[in-house]
């Protein structure tokens, strides 16, 4: 199933649009039940206010101008003020929530999506403001960016980039002068849109003077070239008598690069090797999901008709394929024979498993693959 409608094939995506170029969709959202109240309840389990809860005017406000700490049974705990807080946003300022989706499942959904449209690994950080002149000004992000409007309007303003595809260390900080003057884009996002924000890309988001303003920023983060030579350099490369010679002052290490480089070329390109890296990526990854402690019960999903009605995703940032043989995720691998890599590849591609069969019962197999996956976290039901 997935919430998000991206109006995109993932070819024309990867053709067009990826690290390459911005791309905006407007009503992107299937459906929008998300308000304040959710960010509400994400605040009240939220407690490290100084990694994950920021406010921002003029600046980082110093966490200690909100916060107070207090000891609770022994131990030293940190409180937001509200009314200091509330005063702050009434005054323009911007209210940031890292890693927003380990704390509301509907926005871990909305991840998700955007995992599985890119095949990679995704994290949501949240912005909200009742006005004010928005949270870092003109910047670039070291990641791409799927910004999801979601309550409210907010300004965007697209510029070149001036730094083809930064890594981590490569950001705007030092850099504030090169900005473009004058932007690609300057629209307006409206609830339920979506921008595409490609790494390197300058860009300013503005709250609108008398709007209200709630969107998050999908981060995406795939390995990089560099993290497959690395890779390389650990598991393959020690293999080879030939990276293994010594450098040296009085040794010609000219002539040992000049012999290495072929084999490094040949060790890069190797598809065993590219597929073992893919292998040990997805090997680490781990999927955030929502917890089914009430299917212990005997009254909890017990029957086939109760499982067609539950929403159904695939727990991995993979898609999965009908000829695929096992199945990878958050830690188990499972064998899958064909009937089963083809009725699972079906759930991943459908809008939930109803549309799916077409309303029809699920046979024994199928309702018994989906109860041992769930319950083995490979897929979420909900």
């Amino acid at each position: 199933m997935s919430l998000i409608r991206f109006g995109i094939d993932k070819t024309q995506f990867f053709d067009t649009h990826y690290q390459n170029q911005w791309w905006l969709k407007r009503q992107a959202l299937s459906e929008n039940c998300l308000s304040w109240k959710h960010i509400d309840h994400a605040l009240y389990a939220m407690e490290n206010t100084n990694t994950q809860i920021k406010l921002f005017k003029d600046g980082p406000v110093d966490p200690g101008r909100y916060t107070e700490p207090y000891w609770e049974l022994g131990e030293q705990r940190t409180r937001i003020v509200k009314d200091v807080l509330y005063r702050y946003l009434t005054d323009g300022a911007t209210l940031v929530l890292n890693k927003l989706q380990l704390y509301l499942p509907e926005i871990n959904d909305y991840c998700m999506d955007v995992a599985q449209f890119v095949g990679e690994k995704t994290n949501a950080n949240a912005y909200a403001a009742f006005g004010g002149d928005g949270s870092f000004g003109k910047h670039w992000d070291t990641h791409d960016v799927f910004a999801l409007q979601l309550i409210g309007r907010k300004r965007w303003l697209i510029y070149q980039p001036t730094l083809e595809l930064p890594l981590p260390h490569q950001t705007s900080l030092n850099h504030k002068a090169e900005c473009p003057s004058e932007p690609v884009l300057d629209t307006v996002l409206e609830a339920g849109d979506m921008l595409y924000i490609p790494r390197g890309w300058w860009h300013e988001a503005l709250p609108i003077e008398g709007d209200e303003t709630f969107h998050i920023a999908i981060g995406t983060f795939p390995p990089k070239l560099l993290d497959y030579l690395l890779w390389l350099c650990g598991k393959k490369l020690p293999d080879l008598v030939e990276s293994r010679g010594s450098f040296n002052p009085y040794l010609n290490t000219t002539d040992l690069i000049e012999s290495f480089t072929p084999i490094l070329q040949s060790a890069l390109a190797e598809p065993e090797n590219l597929n073992n890296f893919y292998s040990a990526v997805t090997e680490q990854q781990r999927v955030k999901s929502r917890f089914n402690i009430g299917s212990l019960s005997p009254t909890g999903i017990s029957d086939n008709t109760a499982l067609l009605r539950n929403k159904i995703r695939i727990n991995s940032f993979l898609p999965i394929s009908n000829d695929q043989k096992t199945l990878l995720a958050n830690g188990f691998k499972i064998n899958l024979d064909a009937e089963s890599a083809d009725f699972l590849a079906g759930i991943s591609s459908a809008d939930n498993l109803q549309a799916n069969k077409n309303a029809k019962q699920l046979s024994d197999k199928e309702s018994q693959l989906l109860k041992i996956l769930s319950t083995l976290d490979l897929i979420e039901l909900f």
